[in-house]
């Protein structure tokens, strides 16, 4: 028999709430295992070492990323620390996974992505959702016509917390606010509906318009979007960090329409359990349709990473180079409508 490859060893940059889930969900995986951390502080890599049994805590960036026995790194460190942390890691030749949003903007990805098209490494925007099977179930569904042509797309993604200038949440310094935060969910799945409806991958908005309320700390705590395709398809979009506006998604199709409870968060992310989409047929039943992984949406991401390699990108779902900064522009433009408009 041919023997098992070796399981990819990741170095995780950031010690909070995500990496946490991260080093959690990778806890027994055989292709993956996590070979050092890397915090803000020593004492923060030390402490998030201890807490799940990771062999090393290196003292800087620049130890972890230097680090031989580090194949791959997770950044998981604030929205403006994305580009940097990237670059300091695809440098020294690390293949990378990077929370969502890759970046600020879509320059800012451009030169990320470009960076590892030249150094030769992998690079991924880290959406676990494109990973789990319920959205490869969706697209299928949705090409094979079961609620026929679709003609629009309804997404939010919104949760309420306490107004606080210390959460990274509202300072927009840090890339808080609603559309980079959690907007740029809805934003990648109605592109890629609006892509698999052509027959595609994914597609961009010939128009987008935005609006919002930008709170007394200057992030936007509310906002909407509203899209046009090429192809007559809209979407309506709304995220929020301050009002509970659900994770429900609505595709509506000439012949009925399919409910994603919680596309965004899969019961798999933290329980491994299923989850569900329901279809509304003209003339059939409604059907609720369990989608079960086989692991953590954060274990799905990384396993594939290590089942990918060598190659530079990800199959798609999961986020091509092409859909990442087609989605980063589409999130330009909403924040410049809704921010400055």
């Amino acid at each position: 028999m041919p023997r098992a490859a070796a399981p990819l060893a990741w170095g995780i940059i950031g010690t909070g709430a995500v990496a946490a889930d991260f080093a959690r969900a990778l806890h027994g995986s055989k292709r993956c295992r996590i070979a050092s951390v890397c915090g803000s502080s020593p004492e923060k890599s030390a402490q998030f070492a201890r807490r799940f049994k990771v062999p090393r805590a290196a003292r800087s960036l620049e130890e972890l990323c230097g680090d031989p026995a580090v194949q791959a790194v997770y950044v998981a460190t604030p929205h403006p620390l994305h580009e940097p942390h990237t670059l300091a890691a695809i440098d020294a030749g690390k293949h990378v996974l990077c929370e969502k949003p890759l970046a600020m903007d879509a320059a800012s990805a451009e030169r990320m992505i470009e960076a590892a098209r030249r150094r030769g490494t992998f690079l991924m925007e880290a959406f676990s959702y494109r990973c789990h099977p319920l959205v490869r179930e969706l697209a299928a569904r949705l090409a094979q016509g079961e609620i026929g042509e679709v003609r629009h797309v309804r997404a939010d993604f919104g949760f309420r917390t306490e107004r606080n200038p210390a959460s990274r949440l509202y300072a927009p310094e840090l890339g808080g606010g609603a559309i980079l935060d959690v907007g740029c969910y809805p934003m990648s799945l109605a592109r890629l509906v609006a892509g698999v409806a052509l027959g595609g991958q994914f597609a961009e908005p010939v128009r987008i318009t935005g609006s919002g309320y930008v709170g007394p700390l200057g992030a936007d705590e509310l906002a909407s979007a509203e899209l046009t395709f090429a192809s007559g398809l809209t979407a309506q979009l709304t995220c929020a960090v301050r009002h509970a506006v659900g994770t429900r998604v609505v595709i509506f199709g000439e012949r009925g329409r399919i409910i994603l409870p919680n596309p965004w968060l899969p019961e798999g992310t933290r329980r491994g359990k299923a989850s569900s989409l329901v279809v509304h047929a003209d003339g059939k039943d409604v059907r609720a349709v369990e989608i079960r992984a086989q692991a953590a949406s954060h274990a799905l991401e990384a396993e594939l990473v290590a089942e990918t390699l060598p190659a530079q990108e990800a199959p798609w779902p999961a986020m091509i180079w092409a859909d990442t900064l087609a989605n980063m522009r589409a999130l330009d433009a909403w924040r410049a409508a809704t921010i400055s408009g």
